[in-house]
């Protein structure tokens, strides 16, 4: 069975309504996140289908994805707006589970968040070396860039774009139990 955004991809122009219902509660809480504010997330996310609309052909399966690839394309927007707004909001961590339990509750992924509560998210952090807690924090609580990052730290953009990715590797370790929710 194709999904909507590979009938979207393969020229159904109808198909597009469908991905945007399914993904929009998704991309919403991705930009409140980077945001902190709903209205700007909602016009973040508008951005971010209007890029879609215009890129989806683009999308290779090799890469990624389909549902990575819309949600980075949401935080991209949501970072965009931000810079263009020329602030960039202290996020508590401990508020990024119930951004995204306000949205659908139909949603797997949602169900994962909500189950993980903010302190099993500090503590996954906390158990992360400074180093690479510092990346985690500037980069998805914070909303920057890896080359934005290597230059304020004064490192090669490598070295933080290493650092992010074993702590990611870290966290979903760490993290591992909320699998357990989505996989049958």
């Amino acid at each position: 069975m194709t999904t909507a955004f590979e009938r979207f991809r393969n020229g159904e122009p109808a198909a597009f309504d469908q991905l945007v219902a399914e993904y929009t509660g998704s991309a919403f809480a991705a930009a409140v996140q980077v945001l902190g504010d709903p209205a700007l997330a909602e016009e973040a996310v508008q951005d971010a289908f209007v890029r879609i609309w215009q890129r989806g052909r683009q999308f290779d399966p090799e890469r990624g994805n389909e549902r990575s690839w819309i949600l980075a394309i949401a935080r991209n927007a949501a970072i965009d707006l931000l810079r263009k707004r020329a602030r960039i909001p202290e996020r508590s961590i401990d508020s990024v589970p119930a951004v995204y339990a306000m949205r659908d509750p139909d949603d797997t992924w949602q169900a994962v968040l909500a189950s993980l509560d903010g302190e099993r998210i500090n503590q996954a952090l906390q158990e992360l070396p400074a180093e690479q807690r510092d990346i985690i924090i500037r980069t998805y609580f914070q909303g920057q860039r890896p080359a934005h990052i290597a230059r304020q730290l004064g490192l090669p953009e490598g070295t933080v774009r290493s650092r992010l990715r074993l702590a990611l590797s870290r966290l979903r370790s760490s993290l591992a139990p909320a699998r357990e929710v989505i996989e049958p």
